[in-house]
């Protein structure tokens, strides 16, 4: 992810397909080699997952790691890429795929918005906006990154990790919250069990933060640390932050380690995710749930954490009362005039999970 200010790489070490499990249970691969049959010049593809939508589990699509060497952008490959998924898709319908774009790549978002219909393009339509947060976990204060002291609160919750005896609970948790959001992950019990082809890969229930009102589970969300097979390395860093790192290691004794790496390093990350609620109860449960999580993540040695959250999700509130860094992507629905095209109306949208995205 380039920037004048930082750049970082999203590897996949040791293996990119085992880090594909994330993304769902069945990939479909195009392939771009015009010149040398050993070599890759661009690469797209669609993955199969579980999702609720209507308030029924469902299988959906994911279309990701659209990836074009220079040297064949601006010629006939992206449309003859785009063949080959028009025929994934005609193979493998379903109900709904999804896809994502950084809000700020203004060229991709022109190139795919536009509507083609004679070209063999599929329509890229706009279901939400979604926020992601990077909160850097030290700083100054002791309550960082926490905004403001936090009120008393409700004296009737409690919060703890997860154990095994509440997989049932939050299973039943996930399942309230899918008939009331249309794209909330459907999982199965067995994904919470730290499995490595799992959708929730190296997650397990007891990394999971829970906050109850007496027995009854009102949200949860987990600490996913990802790292033993996708890392974010920081390829560059400009002079001004270069400076802002040297500064903050003069204080560390005061605010801890800077959450930023020296240039070749991996960023120290975990995922706040993924999360569900009670609906009806986000915008009263997201803090509580946003604060237990960051502590936690910054025991286990974390710098930074990352949660992620659609536009119109009531949860979007609790965002403000953390310190972080963020961006917007858009989520879209991709599609062809013969395949089928959801309509998102009506229900509160949990269209992605950030630890799949």
């Amino acid at each position: 992810m380039p920037s004048s200010y930082i750049e970082l790489d999203y590897q996949t070490e040791p293996s990119f397909f085992a880090a594909l499990a994330n993304y769902g249970y069945e990939h479909d691969l195009v392939l771009i080699q015009p010149d040398n049959p050993d070599g890759l010049t661009g690469l797209g593809i669609r993955s199969v997952r579980r999702a609720y939508l209507g308030g029924c589990p469902a299988d959906i699509g994911y279309l990701h790691h659209l990836r074009f060497h220079p040297s064949i952008r601006g010629g006939s490959f992206l449309a003859r890429g785009y063949r080959e998924f028009r025929k994934v898709f005609a193979a493998r319908p379903l109900k709904v795929t999804l896809t994502s774009i950084l809000e700020d790549n203004t060229s991709a978002r022109q190139l795919l918005e536009g509507n083609r219909a004679d070209s063999g393009m599929p329509t890229y339509k706009p279901v939400s906006r979604f926020l992601t947060l990077l909160i850097p976990l030290n700083g100054p204060g002791r309550r960082w990154p926490l905004r403001r002291r936090a009120s008393a609160g409700n004296p009737g919750f409690a919060v703890r990790m997860l154990t095994d005896a509440d997989l049932p609970a939050l299973m039943s948790l996930f399942e309230l919250a899918g008939r009331h959001n249309d794209g909330m992950p459907a999982f199965a019990a067995e994904d919470f069990c730290g499995g490595s082809t799992s959708v929730l890969a190296g997650l397990q229930i007891t990394d999971m933060v829970g906050v109850f009102a007496g027995t009854e589970l009102l949200g949860a969300i987990g600490i996913w640390n990802q790292q033993a097979y996708r890392q974010i390395v920081l390829s560059h860093l400009c002079p001004s932050l270069s400076v802002v790192r040297k500064l903050w290691n003069l204080g560390r004794g005061l605010w801890g380690e800077c959450p930023i790496p020296l240039t070749g390093g991996r960023v120290n990350n975990v995922l706040l995710d993924p999360w569900v609620i009670v609906p009806g109860r986000e915008r009263e449960i997201m803090p509580v749930l946003l604060k237990a999580a960051t502590k936690e993540a910054k025991r286990r040695g974390a710098l930074f954490a990352a949660f992620g959250v659609s536009a119109n999700n009531p949860a979007l509130a609790a965002v403000d009362t953390l310190f972080y860094i963020s961006y917007w992507s858009i989520i879209y629905q991709v599609f062809w005039p013969e395949t089928a095209v959801y309509g998102f109306t009506g229900r509160q949208l949990h269209v992605a999970n950030l630890g799949s995205l």
